[in-house]
C-alpha cells in the first residue's frame, strides 16, 4: 500500500509539471485571475529579473518607421467579462533595474525615436490585446547606441490587479540602414608606393550600418573594418585603415573617411576620388565608388587608388 501511495504521488507531480510546461505566457503566480501583465512578444526573450524582448526591425531608411509588438495580457480561467482599460507608462526605474540585473547599459532613446500607446483596452470576451510601439530613424537616432524602451503597466480598471512579477518589460531593437548587407567587391587597387601590393578580389565584405546614411566596410577575410590586399601574393591588409562611405539622399557617395582617423596614427587617411561614378543604385543594391588612401610620410600625393563595385548578396 505504501508503494502504491508513492507511485500515485509521483504521477500527480508529473501531471502538474506537464501542465506547467504547456504555458506559453508569463503568468504571475501571485494571483489566480484578473491579473494584468506584459506577455511574451516572440522567441527572442530575456528574463533575468525584469523581462526583456528584442526585435530585429531590419533595414529602415532615414525618416522612416517600423513597429514592434507589445502584448498586454489578463490572466484567469476565462476571458474578461467587460472591457479592461490598461495604462502604460515609460519607466526609467524599470530600465535601471534591468541594466543592474543583466549587466547592460541600455538607454532610453530620444522622444523623436520611439512612441507607444499609453492607453490600451483588453476587450470583453478576450484576454489579450496587442498594440504597436513605433521606432523612427529620426535625425536624433544613434545607430551606435544600445537603446531600450522600458514599459510599465501603471494602472488598470477597477477590479483588476497589476502583476507583481510581469508588469515591466524592456523592448530593444536592431535597426540597419538601407545600404547594410553582405556584398561582393570587385575592382582594382594600385599602390604607388609598393608594386608588390595588389588587389585581393573578389572581396567578401559587409557594409555595416554606422549612421542613417553611412556604412563601414567590414572585410570578412581580416575580420574587421579593414581592406584586405595581396602583399607578395599573400593576404594582408593596411593597418589603421578602414573606410566609411557617406551616401546622401540622392544616392551619391559624398565622402569616404578612414575610421581610424583623418589621418590615423600612421598618417593614413581616405579621400573620395571625384572622377568615379560614386553612386548607390537602390534597385540593384550596387555601390560604385572610387577613392584614395593617402599617406604623405611615405609618398607625395595619393598612395593607393581604389576603383570598386560592391554587389549585394543578401542580409549579413
Amino acid at each position: 500500500m505504501k508503494n502504491i501511495k508513492i507511485i500515485l504521488l509521483g504521477v500527480f507531480i508529473l501531471s502538474l509539471t506537464s501542465c506547467l510546461k504547456e504555458g506559453r505566457m508569463n503568468i504571475d503566480p501571485s494571483y489566480a485571475s484578473n491579473v494584468v501583465e506584459l506577455a511574451n512578444t516572440g522567441d527572442n526573450v530575456t528574463s533575468s529579473g525584469i523581462q526583456g524582448y528584442y526585435s530585429d526591425l531590419g533595414s529602415v531608411a532615414a525618416g522612416a518607421s517600423k513597429s514592434f509588438n507589445i502584448n498586454v495580457h489578463r490572466t484567469g480561467p476565462g476571458n474578461a467579462t467587460k472591457d479592461v482599460v490598461v495604462t502604460l507608462a515609460l519607466s526609467q526605474a524599470s530600465l535601471d533595474a534591468y541594466n543592474a540585473k543583466n549587466g547592460t547599459n541600455k538607454t532610453i532613446p530620444p522622444s523623436s525615436v520611439f512612441s507607444f500607446p499609453t492607453t490600451v483596452t483588453i476587450k470583453a470576451g478576450t484576454n489579450q490585446t496587442t498594440v504597436e510601439g513605433k521606432v523612427t530613424v529620426s535625425p536624433e537616432f544613434n545607430f551606435n547606441a544600445a537603446y531600450g524602451v522600458p514599459v510599465k503597466v501603471s494602472a488598470v480598471s477597477a477590479g483588476e490587479v497589476i502583476s507583481g512579477n510581469y508588469a515591466d518589460a524592456v523592448y530593444s531593437f536592431g535597426v540597419r540602414n538601407i545600404y547594410d548587407g553582405a556584398y561582393t567587391g570587385m575592382g582594382t587597387l594600385v599602390d604607388a608606393a609598393s608594386s608588390g601590393i595588389t588587389g585581393r578580389y573578389p572581396l567578401k565584405a559587409g557594409l555595416v550600418t554606422s549612421g542613417a546614411n553611412t556604412v563601414r566596410l567590414y572585410d570578412y577575410a581580416i575580420g574587421g573594418i579593414y581592406h584586405s590586399i595581396l602583399s607578395g601574393g599573400s593576404t594582408s591588409y593596411y593597418g589603421s585603415f578602414g573606410v566609411e562611405f557617406n551616401i546622401d539622399a540622392s544616392n551619391k557617395v559624398t565622402s569616404v573617411i578612414n575610421v581610424y582617423g583623418q589621418p590615423s596614427s600612421n598618417g593614413r587617411s581616405a579621400e573620395l576620388d571625384p572622377s568615379g561614378v560614386n553612386t548607390w543604385d537602390p534597385s540593384s543594391k550596387t555601390l560604385k565608388v572610387k577613392y584614395w588612401m593617402n599617406q604623405p610620410s611615405v609618398i607625395a600625393g595619393h598612395r593607393v587608388a581604389f576603383d570598386e563595385v560592391y554587389t549585394y548578396n543578401g542580409v549579413r
